[in-house]
């Protein structure tokens, strides 16, 4: 019994880590987003964790789960943050090149995920 305590305790303490790490939505798929101005661009994230947009010239990057909100980085220098809100809709939270991450957003506002495929690229 002795043995085996051990690697109860370890088990247990998997599960538990992989209990904790269950996203809070699905991230992959189709995302509708809107700019400051309030136009629609699209988003799409990929089972491998990659992003894009049709907004401007378009964005690539990557994106991760960072506790409950599903951040994306973007290599022009934009990241963008979706969480549920209480009322079960989407918000997204984006901030330009060089704003302070720790400030307010540059931008704000609802999104939608439209579709469980992200579709071809843009």
């Amino acid at each position: 019994m002795r043995r085996l305590l051990p690697v109860l305790t370890f088990v247990l303490l998997l599960v538990g880590t992989a209990a904790a790490q269950t996203p809070p939505f699905e991230a992959v798929g189709r995302w509708q987003f809107r700019h400051t101005d309030g136009s629609p661009f699209t988003g799409r994230l990929m089972p491998d964790k990659t992003a894009s947009t049709d907004f401007g010239k378009g964005e690539h990057g990557i994106w991760r789960w960072e506790g409950n909100a599903l951040h994306m980085i973007y290599t022009d220098g934009w990241d963008d943050v979706v969480t549920r809100e209480p009322d079960g809709r989407f918000m997204k939270r984006a901030w330009g090149p060089g704003a302070d991450r720790c400030g307010p957003p540059s931008n704000s506002g609802f999104a939608e995920r439209i579709g469980a495929d992200p579709g071809p690229p843009f």
